[in-house]
């Protein structure tokens, strides 16, 4: 029951964090956590151009941006079936821990900034 507590309070910091981002205008989303230890989080950031005036056509790019920029590793959701486009990922919680969250979403929050 104690993993299954800090499971859920990952989920629930992720979610909250995916929230914040979102009303501050960035376009992230995230269904409420509804058990296991993934969380369905949305990264609607085709066509917007980094720093050095890349353009994230396809959601491949979207992915590797995120992982070079924010350290964020995520499974998009056309490895499960979707379309190649989607904007929708799946993110684990199963190895971070709570006090990871805050660092995660300040490097996500510096990643997103750079975008235009």
């Amino acid at each position: 029951s104690d993993f299954k507590n800090q499971v859920e309070a990952r989920l629930t910091g992720f979610y909250n964090g995916f929230q914040q981002l979102k009303s501050e205008g960035f376009k992230v989303d995230a269904i409420a956590p509804q058990g296991a230890i993934y969380l369905t989080v949305r990264f609607s950031l085709h066509g917007l151009k980094t720093e050095d005036g890349k353009t994230l056509a396809a959601t491949k790019d979207i992915t590797k941006y995120l992982l070079d920029e924010a350290k964020l590793a995520i499974v998009p959701f056309y490895a499960f079936g979707s379309s190649r486009e989607s904007s929708w990922y799946r993110l684990s919680v199963g190895t971070c821990t709570l006090a990871d969250i805050d660092v995660i979403f300040s490097s996500l929050r510096n990643a997103l900034q750079k975008l235009n």
